[in-house]
């Protein structure tokens, strides 16, 4: 469905050249907008070709199928009669145009945006997967290095309120380098889920909140402070 929202919403704007070079019928056919213009563009360029047989066999079983989604697309961005009523007027529109340059013109360049639009909605789906992928896979990995951590070492609530009072000096202070940061928070993390399948919600917050106000309370960041990051983090 987002494919056929991207035709429609670009399709007029393609072919909007029309309306600066093109005269008469090609100008008024160029100038619809939105959705149920996009519909009507569509549908008077198909009735016109099947007047007037500008594009192949192939085309314009190419160009009717985009008229098909069009109204699909339409349909579900407003309403089943509006996109309707859209695909009648263009076939009356199509019905009435004259065959030569400019019936051609008009077909010719709503099958060629119809195209670009379609490539463009594919386009951007297949960038939005591999993201997607990328985003998983980053996701996994740091998911496997917080497991990797040893969990009976973290189940100590002494234990886990001093190296977390570690991290939130950190934070404050930042004497780590950004890789050993990003690995102190995977040791904090699983550290909190290993307390917590071993003590209530309200210990472990308790804890937690205790090691935040410490960390507040050590005062200026210098070298105590680093000696304290560098003993949570090491332990």
């Amino acid at each position: 469905m987002r494919n056929l929202t991207q035709l429609v919403i670009s399709l007029p704007l393609l072919v909007a050249p029309l309306a600066i070079m093109g005269s008469g019928p090609l100008k008024a056919a160029a100038q619809n907008v939105g959705p149920i213009g996009a519909v009507k563009l569509l549908a008077q360029s198909r009735t016109a070709d099947a007047k007037c047989h500008h594009l192949s066999s192939q085309e314009h079983t190419e160009l009717n199928d985009y008229v098909a989604k069009a109204e699909i697309a339409a349909a579900s961005m407003t309403s089943a009669i509006q996109a309707q009523s859209a695909r009648r007027t263009g076939n009356k529109l199509g019905k009435g145009m004259a065959c030569g340059n400019t019936s051609e013109d008009l077909v010719r360049a709503t099958l060629d945006a119809a195209r670009r639009a379609m490539a463009a909605a594919r386009a951007q789906k297949k960038t939005r997967k591999i993201s997607n992928r990328q985003q998983q896979q980053v996701a996994v990995r740091n998911q496997a290095d917080v497991q990797a951590i040893p969990a009976s070492r973290s189940t100590s609530l002494t234990r886990y309120r001093r190296v977390t009072e570690a991290y939130y000096l950190e934070r404050r202070c930042q004497h780590l380098s950004r890789p050993k940061a990003v690995r102190f928070w995977k040791k904090v993390v699983s550290s909190h889920h290993a307390v917590l399948k071993k003590y209530s919600s309200s210990q472990v917050s308790k804890a937690k909140s205790g090691a935040e106000r410490a960390a507040r309370n050590w005062g200026r960041c210098g070298s105590r402070t680093a000696r304290i990051v560098q003993a949570g983090y090491r332990g």
